[in-house]
């Protein structure tokens, strides 16, 4: 609706501008979302455009969603904006329920990208190596772990291929994504239990996972169970630095595996610190330190099924390491994707604001792979590589600006009637104190 303060000729002049920037915006936006993708067809029968009303495509409602949770605009602002792009008339409960039933849509959403992206990272040959991780996601005020995003990291590709949002409960698996025959699967030592290990190694993938001396029974060929601390002891003297493996049996519910078993000496430093820690782990929980407990401290202990004749340990090692990778990325999405930006308490609200913004850090994913196409060279100079973290910074702030699109003050002008809502406070009791102040000086002025 237009304003009366405006002149009239002027307002299809504004009317015009603001349809042509919003196409311009809308076009840029669609070009980041992979063509053939059925927003339509898949809104409506998530349940997520039930009824439009308001939100007159699956297009709009998406870019609803990535306002609320790539430009960190709160509800009652999201309404607003969506009101000045001219996408429609929207209150602040109208947004948070549109966001609640965008759930399943937006999940389902990230499972097409990440299906579309395996499709054409088909064509590589090389080894596929996939880094798994976990990170925690709080709510505001919250002391303990309310989210866990489950990710997994293609090395080769340097993208994300799999994503999952779960709660408190969700635990750490190398299962939670489908199983490649030949893919390597890399985790800390979170994910070195039996019933996680099992399905993989039955649909012949290959594992390295970090070990404690005690979190998994290993086996003899005969049967009988392998003593890690002394096979420690055994292996290496205290001035050892050379790594040695050993072989040993894993028993799973999915059947008995040959594995290695490889362990290599920390520097004596970081052997140290490590033992501190644990010295201080102990004593937070208040009991004695298991002296293996120190003696395993020392050592990286991984555990694998790589072939020895094509993966010596140093190379099993080295390719631990590189799990690394994904500590990196978890930290990007963090510090620059603000993943743990987390505001809202509401377990649907907070759904929605998770899937929104791994979705958007999916498409900056996209914009960084083009680059990676356009400029392959920057990724192979030694003296000048590129650095991830500010292309992701630079990639973020377009896909923002491209979400939000342009403001000028005239859309604010033109549609005041509309933002009375989300500009003007809910009824209340007591006056704001500027208004307090205001009538004060009107009072003051009268005598």
């Amino acid at each position: 609706m237009q304003s009366s303060t405006m002149p009239a000729v002027c307002q299809p002049k504004a009317v015009a501008a603001a349809l042509s920037a919003a196409l311009d915006d809308a076009a840029e936006l669609r070009s980041y979302l992979p063509a053939g993708l059925d927003l339509e067809g898949t809104a409506r029968a998530m349940g997520a455009l039930c009824r439009r009303r308001e939100v007159r495509s699956a297009f709009d409602l998406l870019r609803l969603c990535l306002a609320y949770a790539v430009c960190e605009e709160s509800l009652r602002d999201v309404a607003a904006w969506f009101s000045l792009r001219d996408l429609g008339h929207l209150s602040k409960p109208a947004v948070r329920k549109r966001l609640c039933h965008c759930v399943h849509w937006l999940g389902h959403l990230l499972a097409t990208l990440l299906r579309i992206r395996a499709c054409d990272a088909g064509a590589f040959r090389g080894v596929r190596v996939r880094l798994m991780d976990a990170t925690v996601v709080s709510r505001p005020g919250s002391r303990g772990t309310d989210w866990r995003v489950h990710l997994s990291l293609d090395l080769g590709q340097g993208c994300l291929d799999g994503i999952e949002v779960t709660d408190a409960h969700g635990a750490e698996t190398l299962v939670r994504f489908p199983v490649q025959p030949g893919e390597i699967r890399v985790g800390d030592r979170g994910y070195a239990y039996a019933r996680g290990l099992g399905p993989v190694l039955q649909a012949e993938g290959q594992v390295v996972v970090r070990m404690n001396w005690q979190n998994l029974r290993l086996e003899t060929e005969e049967g009988q169970r392998v003593d890690v601390a002394r096979w420690l002891c055994k292996a290496f003297d205290p001035s050892s630095t050379v790594s040695q493996e050993q072989a040993a049996w894993l028993p799973t519910p999915q059947g008995r595996f040959a594995m290695r078993m490889i362990a290599q000496p920390l520097e004596p430093e970081q052997a140290e610190a490590a033992r501190c820690r644990a010295r201080q782990r102990a004593n937070d929980k208040r009991h004695a330190v298991d002296p293996r407990t120190l003696l395993a401290a020392g050592f990286v202990l991984i555990l694998t099924n790589l072939p020895a004749e094509r993966w010596s340990a140093a190379q099993a090692l080295a390719l631990y390491r590189l799990r690394w990778q994904i500590e990196i990325h978890i930290k990007r999405l963090k510090s620059l994707l603000g993943l743990d930006n987390l505001r809202a308490k509401d377990t649907e609200l907070a759904q929605a604001y998770l899937l929104s913004k791994l979705l958007g850090a999916l498409l900056v994913e996209g914009l960084i792979h083009q680059v990676r196409t356009a400029q392959p060279d920057w990724w192979t100079d030694a003296q000048q590589p590129v650095n991830l973290g500010r292309l992701t910074q630079l990639a973020w702030l377009v896909l923002a600006h491209a979400i939000a699109g342009t403001l000028t003050r005239s859309m604010i002008l033109d549609r005041l009637r509309d933002l009375r809502r989300s500009l003007c406070d809910e009824p209340r009791k007591r006056l704001p104190q500027w208004l307090v102040g205001q009538s004060f000086l009107q009072e003051q002025s009268g005598c």
